[in-house]
C-alpha cells in the first residue's frame, strides 16, 4: 500500500488514521511512532509487545535490575511468542481452529 495521505491535525495535535490504513497495518490499540530527522514512521505493535509491561513487572518482581531487564526482555518476548505458537498448533490439532487461522489471528506468522 504505497500512497501519500493528507491527514488533518486537530487543535490538540491528534490525527485519525483511516480505517483502511488501520486494517492494512493490523493496528490494534497501540502503534509505535518512530521519528528520524524530519520523517515519522508508523510501526505496528506486536502481540508480544502488548505483554511487555507484564513481562517487565514479572522480571522486577523476580529482583532483576533495570539493565538486566533491558537485556532479558527480547528473550522473554521470544519465549512468549514460541509458547503462544506452540499452544496454537496444539489447539489446531484439536480442530478448534486451523493453525493458519490461529496464527493469522495472533499475527505471529
Amino acid at each position: 500500500m504505497d500512497e501519500l495521505l493528507k491527514l488533518k491535525v486537530s487543535p490538540k495535535g491528534q490525527i485519525t488514521l483511516p480505517k483502511k490504513v488501520r486494517a492494512n497495518l493490523k493496528i490494534r490499540d497501540y502503534i509505535y511512532l518512530e521519528i528520524k530527522d524530519d520523517k515519522a514512521e508508523i510501526k505496528t505493535v506486536s502481540l508480544t509487545d502488548e505483554f511487555e509491561e507484564l513481562i517487565i513487572s514479572d522480571l522486577k518482581r523476580e529482583g532483576y535490575s533495570a539493565a538486566q531487564i533491558k537485556e532479558l526482555l527480547p528473550e522473554k518476548k521470544a519465549q512468549l511468542a514460541k509458547a503462544l505458537t506452540h499452544e496454537l498448533h496444539k489447539r489446531s490439532k484439536e480442530d478448534t481452529v486451523t493453525g493458519a487461522e490461529a496464527l493469522q489471528e495472533l499475527e505471529l506468522d
